[in-house]
């Protein structure tokens, strides 16, 4: 099993783009078998064709619309029409990798004209309709996953939010996925870590249903929080502390200044996961090892 994400299909090897190529990223074919992908082109979708005059986003009055640069045609409403009705049929998605720029799936970073000049930039007409419908979807373009960290925050997400989907099924799957993601929750907001477990713990063995309403309502809102460094450092000496008792002083303060260095955006994350998991391993700590902060989502290779 896997998740479910929506792509861009250019993206993924169609030739859809308004030129009629479609595009290579190393990156996006690097991770896209961790998924099961479903295609869109919101462009296409409304019935235009492949190559196809080109559209960009227009300030008018007070809304930005999307207009045919050669011919003026407005097709805005019919992109929007498309959006609503392809995410009313979707089912359930965990996630959203869509074309970077591009005036209906552009996230944030598709140019805005007024009067044919630069005005700045904003989301493309479909990423819009996604992000007002489903804000706790993690939603990422192209572009943002050469990002190592905006990568990372969306692949851990797209797993976080696919196992939460899955552990609904009873009060056990719940517990034990609380649980092993209870670092990673952490990272997120400390504070949502602190109702989730509430929720749990309000379990009576009768009211299944509602503990899996009101923990969905707080997940979802965790999942629109970003991941924080401050969130992260903290909870990598939260887990230190776990083996810190049984390690030399020396130890000790090699860890400590690694976290700072982290901090200061001198060493990345993955270096610190590992030491991590190499004292888990060594003092054969079964609870660390089972979290999915040391590994939240597999190796695409």
């Amino acid at each position: 099993m896997k998740p479910t994400v929506v792509i861009s299909a250019c993206l993924d090897g169609f030739a859809y783009r308004y030129n009629g190529f479609s595009v290579n990223d190393e990156i996006v074919d690097r991770i896209k078998s961790l998924f099961n992908l479903v295609h869109v082109c919101p462009e296409v979708g409304i019935g235009l064709g492949v190559p196809r005059k080109t559209i960009k986003l227009q300030k008018v009055k007070n809304s930005i619309r999307a207009i045919q640069d050669e011919t003026g045609i407005d097709l805005t409403d019919e992109l929007e029409k498309f959006a609503k009705n392809f995410l009313n049929e979707l089912g359930q998605v965990h996630g959203f990798i869509l074309k970077a720029k591009s005036p209906s799936c552009g996230v944030g970073s598709a140019k805005v004209y007024y009067k044919d000049n630069p005005y700045g930039k904003s989301y493309g007409i479909f990423a819009g309709i996604v992000n007002e419908h489903f804000p706790f979807i993690p939603m990422i373009d192209e572009g943002r996953l050469r990002n190592k960290q905006m990568m990372w925050e969306f692949l851990t997400k797209v797993f976080m939010f696919y196992r939460f989907t899955e552990a609904k099924k009873s009060i056990n799957d719940l517990i034990e996925f609380h649980s092993k993601h209870k670092y990673l929750i952490m990272s997120l907001s400390q504070k949502h870590l602190k109702m989730l477990g509430k929720i749990i713990a309000s379990h009576d063995g009768k009211n299944f249903e509602s503990v899996v309403q009101k923990y969905d309502e707080i997940f979802k809102d965790l999942m629109m929080k970003n991941f924080r460094k401050s969130n992260i450092a903290n909870v990598l000496i939260h887990i230190f502390g776990h083996f810190s008792e049984n390690l030399s002083g020396r130890e000790k303060s090699h860890f400590l200044k690694m976290v700072q260095k982290y901090r200061e955006d001198k060493l990345e994350l993955s270096g610190l996961v590992e030491i991590l998991r190499s004292y888990a391993l060594r003092f054969e700590d079964e609870y660390i090892l089972g979290q999915y902060f040391l590994e939240p989502f597999p190796d695409a290779g």
